[in-house]
């Protein structure tokens, strides 16, 4: 690629008189004062002479080595303001001191204003949310690495893009005009399933079983392990044998770790056409470190054993979380990505210790209060506890709140509600205000701003998988509220993670 033919003495000459002009048509009364141009080469020795240039219009690496640009710069203007007096320029007075300093502020108020660019909360948020959606995007490229393949099984940490790639799969198989159905564990990540994988048939895998059986849980059944374990199973697949339902051309298990029990899997073979062994099935899920529920007993060798000949495609590279909530994550656990996509947007995770219960309410106060500040309202917001909905310090929190009169007890009731509506298992995920829930409940799902509370304990690893997935359900901002007792082993990750 050829240099500009005008040569640096002539660019550098021609911009300077175009700077000169406009300041002159906005300040006419400047038109006095010397304009000079320059040549800078900080790397050269340049010992060429021409006509075109004067050798002290030009600035070399010598020059550089043996005085401060300022000097070097001050030492041009007064060559220039010298050439203008030997030549008698006409718009030129050596004697009115020109530019004075006054009118030098007004030549960098015109050159060069002060300005400030804000981004305000709304903005930011918007930004990261499409750089999340565009970092996710890159993940859809592993659809067409397995589309030949016709069971796969997609394992990959938290924030990998697992439940994406699973709702554009079920699109992709609907559109080709075949019958798919989608499964996952909980009832709040298959009702965002459904809103998304619109005209997909979506359920969790125990509303899957119940609509097969035709029944409902009545009385003590809600609440025992044996009736959604093994009866409802049973008789959903008693059901799908005698054939009162039809079977569906493919199959889709979002959260697939959470589904590994015998008597699931027996529904699920029963429900695909050829089965587990020879139909087409995708299961996604963290193997690793989700699987959290005790319906989950098999390990993915036992896995593999029902879905011979399944391909494995394992993603490691996060999409979804800052590189210093990862850091957090990591230090806090054995968990490994391969790489974080987002950049550093410099915001860390905030660590605050609570003595007992009341501390922890009034920590929770403080952290919802910043993050409304900050521009982080109503359902942007989750506070998410390793305890369930009753025994949570959101819980409390609201009762709290409940007892404070007048206007400020309507902004707080404005902003916290409960995840569960009393009474009933459906998610209130369109109230507009902020939810709180277990994180088994919230698992699958994510929020821009994350509140972790009741974090008492990390010495085994169910501890530390709770917080892991907690911790990544934050897309921008994440707070965690821990007992004091964690002081130093969360102080320590912190540091690590903030650098």
């Amino acid at each position: 690629m050829g240099g500009d033919p005008r040569g640096p003495f002539k660019q550098a000459s021609e911009a300077m008189h175009s700077i000169r002009g406009r300041l002159v048509h906005q300040r006419p009364h400047l038109g006095g004062v010397p304009f000079q141009s320059a040549v800078c080469l900080p790397f050269l020795d340049f010992t060429q002479t021409s006509e075109e240039w004067h050798d002290w219009q030009v600035v070399d690496r010598r020059d550089f080595d043996a005085r401060p640009i300022a000097d070097l710069l001050a030492a041009v203007l007064d060559r220039a303001r010298e050439r203008a007096a030997e030549l008698r320029m006409p718009w030129f007075e050596p004697s009115a001191g020109e530019p004075t300093a006054a009118q030098c502020d007004e030549i960098v108020r015109v050159l060069r204003p002060d300005f400030e660019f804000y981004e305000s909360p709304k903005a930011r948020v918007r930004r990261v949310d499409e750089e999340i959606k565009r970092y996710t995007e890159e993940q859809l490229a592993a659809l067409d690495q397995f589309q030949r393949n016709p069971r796969v099984i997609v394992n990959g940490p938290a924030g990998t893009g697992k439940t994406l790639l699973a709702i554009e799969q079920a699109r992709r198989i609907r559109a080709a005009g075949r019958r798919v159905l989608l499964l996952c564990f909980n009832r709040p990540l298959s009702k965002w399933l459904a809103a998304e994988a619109e005209g997909t048939t979506v359920l969790t895998l125990h509303e899957y079983m119940l609509r097969l059986a035709g029944v409902a849980p009545i009385g003590e059944q809600a609440g025992s392990q044996a009736f959604w374990q093994e009866e409802v199973p049973a008789l959903a697949l008693a059901c799908l044998l005698d054939g009162r339902e039809e079977v569906f051309d493919e199959l889709i298990l979002d959260e697939g770790q959470d589904m590994l029990r015998q008597s699931y899997l027996d529904v699920l073979d029963v429900s695909l056409t050829g089965g587990l062994r020879e139909g087409r099935c995708r299961i996604f899920g963290d193997f690793v470190h989700q699987a959290i529920f005790d319906a989950a007993v098999m390990s993915f060798d036992d896995l593999l054993g029902q879905c011979p000949g399944c391909a494995i495609v394992d993603l490691s590279v996060n999409c979804r979380n800052s590189p210093r909530v990862v850091e957090l994550v990591r230090g806090c656990d054995a968990v490994e990505w391969g790489r974080v996509l987002r950049p550093d947007d410099e915001q860390d995770p905030v660590v605050r210790f609570y003595r007992d219960a009341d501390e922890q309410c009034d920590l929770l106060g403080q952290a919802l209060e910043e993050l409304h500040d900050a521009g982080f309202t109503g359902p942007q917001v989750a506070v998410l506890s390793s305890h369930n909905d009753h025994a949570c310090a959101a819980a409390g929190f609201c009762g709290l709140v409940e007892g404070v009169a007048g206007a400020h007890e309507q902004s707080w009731r404005d902003r916290l509600a409960p995840l569960v509506p009393p009474g009933g298992y459906e998610p209130d995920m369109r109230s507009g205000k902020t939810k709180y829930a277990s994180i088994y409940r919230f698992k699958g799902l994510e929020a821009r701003a994350v509140v972790l509370t009741d974090i008492d304990r990390l010495e085994t690893e169910h501890d530390r998988d709770l917080f892991y997935i907690g911790a990544t359900r934050a897309t921008q901002r994440l707070v965690v509220l821990a007992h004091e007792g964690l002081k130093a082993l969360l102080e320590g990750t912190v540091r690590s993670a903030t650098g």
